[in-house]
């Protein structure tokens, strides 16, 4: 219950979801260069699942980024529109 909590509140629409989209990708990243590295050990495995895992993050943080871009971008056109009716009018 805790980590879907979590993960709502990643899907939440925020200004700010681009800093953890990018450190989960970075997390990835070096998550999957590091199990790369130490292949020959079963370590890799675990540092595979956590980079799989910052990568959902990522995912997550992306969705509730992306909903409050177009949300705001959708206001914005609709400002625009009210402001160029309100112009045609007078």
């Amino acid at each position: 219950m805790l980590l879907r909590n979590y993960l709502l509140r990643l899907m939440a629409p925020e200004k700010d979801r681009w800093k953890p989209m990018l450190a989960g990708l970075a997390l990835f990243a070096a998550g999957a260069g590091a199990a790369v590295l130490v292949q020959p050990s079963p370590f890799s495995i675990v540092l595979a699942f956590l980079a799989v895992a910052a990568w959902f993050m990522g995912a997550f943080c992306m969705v509730g980024y992306l909903r409050w871009y177009f949300a705001s971008e959708l206001a914005r056109v609709q400002q625009d529109n009210a402001d160029q009716s309100g112009k045609k009018k007078e």
